[in-house]
């Protein structure tokens, strides 16, 4: 039994050894460096297109009021937003078809309605809404910020 108990302990222990090397600094920073120019050129665009729906989303009701980008493997981009006006379901729908050219938009913005739909659900408390922050990457998430009551 403590034989097995050894050699169990000893695959977990390589196991972690490894994934703890190819998540090091070291290793990433060799495969951050390493991209290609045309992966490079991808993540540039795909940024550039996420940041120019700013105006849009802020027509449909959510405010940017900052956005992170994550210079990394893979890169993701986080926006944060407010509520600002109530916009109805049809002007939304309008909007969309209008850049119905952007195939993100429609994404993101049935996160942020869904989201918003969300909070509004929640019994807050002392506490009150702030903001949402949308990460758009490979595990794309949706967080809300909820502050206490002043």
């Amino acid at each position: 039994m403590k034989d097995i108990f050894n050699k169990v302990t000893e695959k977990v222990s390589d196991a972690k050894n490894s994934v703890l090397d190819s998540f090091s600094l070291e290793s990433l920073s060799d495969k951050f460096t390493g991209m290609t120019d045309a992966a490079k050129e991808k993540a540039t665009t795909f940024t550039n297109e996420l940041i120019s729906l700013s105006p849009i989303l802020e027509e449909m009701g959510f405010k940017t009021t900052g956005i992170s980008i994550t210079m990394g493997l893979p890169p993701d981009v986080t926006f944060q937003f407010v509520k600002g006006d109530d916009v109805s379901p049809e002007r939304r729908r309008e909007l969309l078809e209008l850049h119905k050219d952007k195939p993100m938009l429609g994404t993101i913005t049935k996160m942020l309605v869904t989201t918003d739909e969300y909070q509004d659900k929640l019994k807050l408390g002392s506490f009150h809404f702030n903001t949402i922050d949308l990460c758009i990457g490979l595990t794309p998430g949706v967080t809300l910020h909820l502050l206490p009551k002043a």
